[in-house]
This record gives C-alpha cells, structure tokens and sequence, in this order.
C-alpha cells in the first residue's frame, strides 16, 4: 500500500472528524500538502495526525488499512 493512499484515507477520516472546524483548517491544508506529494510528513506528524482518528500511532493507523484492526482496539482493557 503506498504512502499517499494511506494519507488519503487518513486526511478523508480526520475531515471526517473535525467536521471543518475553522481552527483546524490549517492542519487540514497541511495534510492536503503530503497528500498532494509537495511536502512529506515526519513520522510525528503521522503519529500525531493518526491520534485525531482513534489510533496511538501510525503503524496501527495502517495496520487498519489492511481490515485486521481498528481504533477501538486502542480503548479495550
């Protein structure tokens, strides 16, 4: 799976979310940025970004992608 496919999942899902909030468009230009390839993404950002969707970080970000996981599993006891 390629990076800009998980980023475009990951900026429709915290659009999603944030339900364009004004204070939030700036973080949503940014990831329109990484998507769009003209800037690349630290792993904080990622690690950041998927914690706005449910997830601890990146890895289990993308490891939903692939349907064996999903943000819920991070609030299980």
């Amino acid at each position: 799976m390629s990076i800009n496919y998980a980023l475009k999942k990951l900026f429709d899902t915290v659009e999603h979310e944030l339900e364009r909030i004004p204070q939030k468009v700036r973080a949503l230009d940014k990831l329109r940025l990484y998507i769009t390839g003209k800037e690349k993404p630290s792993r904080e950002t990622l690690d950041r970004i998927s914690l706005l969707v449910g997830f601890q970080d990146w890895d289990s970000f993308r490891e939903a992608l692939h349907g064996k996981t999903d943000g819920q599993e991070n609030y299980e006891d």
